[in-house]
């Protein structure tokens, strides 16, 4: 059975909230309401599987050294 809830925020309250986030909470709430969150979530679990395989530091770096 569906249960529905109804919440009423002031916009000043939300923005005092989001003010109060630490950085890597910021980062998550961006995240998501830009629609990336669903992207990063798919690519972790295809490195889980072993779908993919990450780049070693090595790899990464090769240019830099």
């Amino acid at each position: 059975m569906p249960v529905g809830i109804t919440i009423e925020l002031k916009i000043r309250d939300l923005a005092e909230t989001i003010k109060k986030l630490r950085k890597e909470e910021k980062e998550e709430l961006l995240l998501l309401l830009s629609g990336e969150a669903r992207e990063i979530v798919q690519r972790l679990r295809d490195i889980k599987v072993k779908k993919i395989k990450t780049l070693t530091r090595k790899e990464i770096l090769k240019d830099v050294f």
